[in-house]
């Protein structure tokens, strides 16, 4: 029997589920379907079928020392206890414990199973696996996949904040994309619209030499950018509540690094899921947007929900 067999009939008269397929790599799991954060148990009971995958990620000196063998009986367990998981919460799911590098065991999933979302749960950041590094940013860039990932630490406790989303945006045409799949995963629930604009900073001197020269109202230029960070902020509310979601504006002056401001807020606010776009450009600014990403997903201790766009010239 295939997996074909396994989906459930749909009535042609209803409307689509959100996710009619939803890849889940599985290289930690949680104690028990309770600890399963509000947003991914939203997620997996959306999704029409679901294929699990947990890959076997020995760290170097399992490879050096030859103890492979131990980190695949390790994955076969794992696979064990996520269908099981998965099973009680009535998810149609099946999955394979997969053997070679993370990259690789992804993209035959992706090709067998045709997803299209993937859902990575990663062990926290202070155990991660080598192989993890930069995984979400090669994932995105690869599969071009809207990709959820939360952190499961050692004892498989997760975050299980059920605050507001968090939405970031930036005008983008990649984060109007994500405020609309987060309606369509979320539905009604209460979301804030982030928009972080930055302080224009006051030099000691504009001149040149022992000349002067004029200063300029720096005090005007930082209302001008604080006044189109509300005004982003406002435009992404009315994109939220066309897609369904209670949102509110939350324009935010920058402080730090952009990742950091981000998670801040989402700590302050409880937030049970932050939601960003991915321009999809390619060059140096795809670094510096994949940056941020991964140092979100990296730092925040809840789900991190990243859309990417097609590719497209910088």
């Amino acid at each position: 029997m295939t997996r074909q067999d396994l989906a459930p009939t749909l009535d042609p008269h209803e409307p689509a589920p959100p996710i009619e397929r939803l890849l889940f790599i599985a290289d930690a799991a949680v104690a028990d379907t309770d600890e399963l954060p509000t947003a991914i148990r939203a997620m997996i009971d959306a999704a029409a079928e679901l294929y699990v995958v947990t890959p076997t990620l020995p760290g170097r000196l399992a490879w050096l020392a030859d103890d492979v063998d131990r980190f695949r009986h390790i994955a076969d367990e794992r696979l064990d206890t996520v269908l099981d998981h998965m099973h009680t919460l009535g998810a149609q799911a099946t999955g394979v414990a997969s053997r070679g590098s993370v990259m690789t065991v992804i993209g035959d999933a992706v090709e067998e199973f045709g997803p299209d979302h993937i859902l990575i749960a990663l062990r926290s950041s202070e155990h991660a696996n080598w192989q993890e590094r930069r995984l979400i940013a090669h994932v995105e860039e690869r599969f071009a996949l809207p990709v959820t990932t939360y952190a499961v630490d050692l004892d498989g406790h997760t975050s299980i904040a059920d605050g507001p989303l968090i939405l970031c945006y930036d005008g983008s045409e990649g984060a109007r994309d994500a405020i609309r799949h987060a309606g369509e995963l979320f539905g009604d629930r209460r979301a804030l619209v982030v928009t972080v604009w930055q302080s224009v900073a006051v030099p000691g001197s504009l001149g040149m030499g022992t000349e002067a020269a004029p200063m300029l109202d720096f005090v005007e230029l930082d209302r001008a950018a604080a006044e189109r960070g509300e005004r982003l902020a406002e435009e992404g509310v009315r994109i939220a509540r066309s897609a369904g979601l209670e949102a509110e504006p939350l324009p935010v002056k920058h402080t730090g690094t952009t990742w950091e401001t981000i998670v801040e807020i989402a700590d302050r606010h409880n937030a049970a899921t932050i939601v960003m776009g991915s321009r999809g450009v390619t060059g140096l600014r795809a670094m510096f947007l994949g940056s941020v990403s991964s140092a979100v997903v990296h730092h925040a201790d809840r789900p991190t929900l990243i859309v990417r766009r097609a590719s497209v010239r910088a």
